[in-house]
């Protein structure tokens, strides 16, 4: 679509499209397009989407994409709207609704964004992208950078799931370390110039979100339900959602757009709820960040302000989750209506049994749940799951005394274990590894051993120590990942 405008979402300046406009100038704040909706609705109505072939391409005149030879397409969106029956029943409530993002090409939500923005970089010219990611985004950038055959460089934290880190290897792309997803950021900001930065910040990416939108409206004839649900980490799908709705109605799709939006977040890092329950406009930053949760659990959410201004507009609110709330629905969720999710796309079903606890969902309304990615990208916390059946816990055990615990390392199972009981340092470890199980090792080897760990994301450095002038010791505990790793080990 031509004749396309950026606007600010903090001091509103207004930006003609090209392809270094991706922050605003002036203040470095999001991006958001804004079409000539007038001239749109002379041309299309709800016929032409109708009638149009499925996935998010079908919604091409209200994409920022101006030549369809540029498109880059593996099938995303079209995903299913799932009629919840068991569910619903489970939960004593009239219809609940997934808006099932698990069967995207590769398996999440993001396909969408990526699809567009991977089209607009070939219409800009690149041959190479680039991210700083937590998981799924990466995922799917590999994935289409390789349909596109574009260069792709993907920089990640040590968090990150496995699943989506075996996706990003398979499409062969050039997989790069960080420290955290902070680290990882700045470092494809730094790569980014020669190579389009395709990141949740991205204009381009954000139009493909909103599609997500657009079809639970189709679906349901052209009209809202009465909440939807969604999972925030850097609060650009919930915001997406609703501007997608928001263009419905002034398109003449829709009569009202009279519905909720439902933000929900981990509690272990919920910087976006928090400050909206505190009745802020604005995002306060937490030093705490997901470890549990990467794709929501991100401490300085870019869109977090104007996910706050969804909520409010929407008359909405938002939900802080616990890990055992998220692992509950999860499980629930895959018996009830055999949908396996991963727990950052579960969180919904979370927000909407806890939200029925406090009689804050009336037994009679219409709940979109957005479920944003497959359980199979988070193979750790399934794996959490088989222990409850122990038949199968008992084979799955034998094929992993060969494959899991020797790929990992007796020593570093050892290292987790002697982490688990107390925060340790280096020095310590060597001296409990010969005192307690009789390991003789160097002190250098404890240390590179401590680094592997650390990057495979399962401990994690905590504070410093000076002991009698000596060099600072470092002190190290054991990440949520590493404590579900050493229970799987223990049995």
């Amino acid at each position: 679509m031509s004749n396309i405008e950026l606007i600010c979402t903090y001091c509103h300046r207004v930006e003609v499209p090209n392809s270094k406009s991706l922050l605003c100038p002036s203040c470095r704040q999001v991006l958001i397009i804004k079409y000539p909706y007038q001239l749109i609705k002379e041309r299309i109505d709800k016929k032409s989407f109708e009638l149009g072939k499925g996935g998010i391409w079908k919604y091409f005149e209200l994409l920022p994409i101006f030549d369809k030879s540029n498109i880059v397409s593996l099938g995303e969106g079209g995903t299913f709207l799932h009629r919840c029956k068991r569910l619903s029943d489970e939960l004593k409530i009239k219809q609940i609704l997934l808006k099932n993002e698990t069967t995207n090409p590769t398996g999440a939500f993001t396909d969408r964004g990526v699809s567009v923005a991977i089209s607009k970089a070939k219409e800009f010219g690149f041959y190479s992208v680039c991210c700083g990611t937590t998981g799924n985004i990466g995922a799917s950038l590999a994935a289409y950078a390789a349909k596109a055959g574009l260069d792709c460089t993907i920089f990640i934290p040590s968090t990150v799931d496995l699943g989506k880190l075996y996706q990003m290897i398979a499409y062969g792309s050039k997989v790069e370390p960080a420290k955290d997803y902070d680290e990882a950021r700045i470092k494809a900001e730094r790569f980014a110039g020669s190579s389009f930065l395709i990141d949740p910040n991205n204009p381009y990416f954000l139009e493909g979100i909103k599609t997500t939108g657009y079809e639970i409206c189709e679906q349901l004839g052209w009209r809202v339900p009465d909440k939807i649900i969604v999972p925030m980490g850097s609060g650009g799908h919930i915001s997406m959602i609703w501007k997608a709705i928001k263009e419905l109605f002034e398109l003449g799709f829709l009569k009202d757009f009279n519905v909720e939006l439902i933000g929900v977040q981990f509690e272990e890092a919920a910087p976006i709820a928090t400050s909206f329950l505190n009745g802020k406009d604005y995002v306060e930053g937490t030093n705490r960040i997901s470890k549990f949760l990467g794709d929501i659990g991100i401490k300085e959410p870019s869109l977090g302000s104007l996910a706050i201004r969804t909520l409010k507009e929407s008359g909405g609110t938002a939900v802080i989750l616990s890990y055992k709330e998220i692992l509950e629905a999860m499980s629930l969720l895959a018996k009830t209506e055999g949908v396996f999710a991963e727990p950052a796309a579960a969180s919904t079903i979370a927000g909407v049994k806890k939200l029925i606890e406090r009689g804050s969902i009336d037994k009679d309304e219409e709940i979109v749940c957005v479920i944003t990615g497959s359980g199979l990208k988070d193979p750790i916390t399934a794996r959490s799951f088989v222990g409850k059946v122990k038949s199968v816990d008992a084979i799955i055990r034998k094929m992993e005394e060969h494959k899991f615990t020797i790929k990992l390392g007796l020593t570093k199972m050892r290292i987790l274990s002697l982490i688990h009981d107390s925060e340790l340092h280096g020095y310590k470890i060597w001296k409990e590894l010969s005192k307690r199980f009789n390991v003789n090792i160097k002190i250098p080897s404890v240390y590179q051993h401590l680094s592997e760990l650390e990057r495979a994301g399962l401990i994690t450095r905590t504070h410093t120590e000076r002991v009698l002038g000596k060099p600072s010791r470092w002190y190290y505990s054991l990440t949520a990942k590493g404590k579900r790793v050493l229970d799987t080990w223990k049995g």
